[in-house]
């Protein structure tokens, strides 16, 4: 697993238990690479997101009085801050393909069961 596949992971796992805006995702992103030795910047977080969406793994949403989907990735003035939710904030959710890609038994997941970094687990080269 190299570091783009392991930061779309980090993604999919952020968003694989309820709908998340752009700050909610790069908070758990931060605490993953970081426990892993690694710093993520926002964009590589927004790039993640893009790729997941064009591969059909997550879907972007508007949720207001009713849950509506947005086509595609939502333009840069609808995602939101990564330090500051508002309530217009476009919200990611991970699609039942990208469920199953996160919960299927990844060897290179450099966390154990309790969440800690595994001892034999190296930092991905690119």
């Amino acid at each position: 697993m190299n570091r783009s596949e392991l930061i779309r992971m980090f993604v999919l796992d952020a968003i694989a238990d309820d709908y998340e805006n752009l700050e909610q995702i790069t908070k758990h992103i931060t605490r993953l690479s970081s426990d892993c030795g690694m710093a993520v910047t926002p964009s590589v977080v927004l790039q993640a997101l893009d790729e997941l969406i064009a591969a059909g793994l997550a879907k972007a949403y508007r949720l207001s009085n009713q849950i509506e989907e947005i086509g595609g990735m939502p333009p840069p003035d609808e995602i939101g801050s990564p330090n500051e939710s508002l309530t217009d904030d476009a919200y990611f959710w991970v699609t039942e393909d990208g469920r199953r890609l996160q919960l299927a038994d990844c060897p290179a997941w450099p966390f154990d069961d309790n969440n800690t970094l595994r001892a034999d687990w190296r930092l991905p080269e690119n």
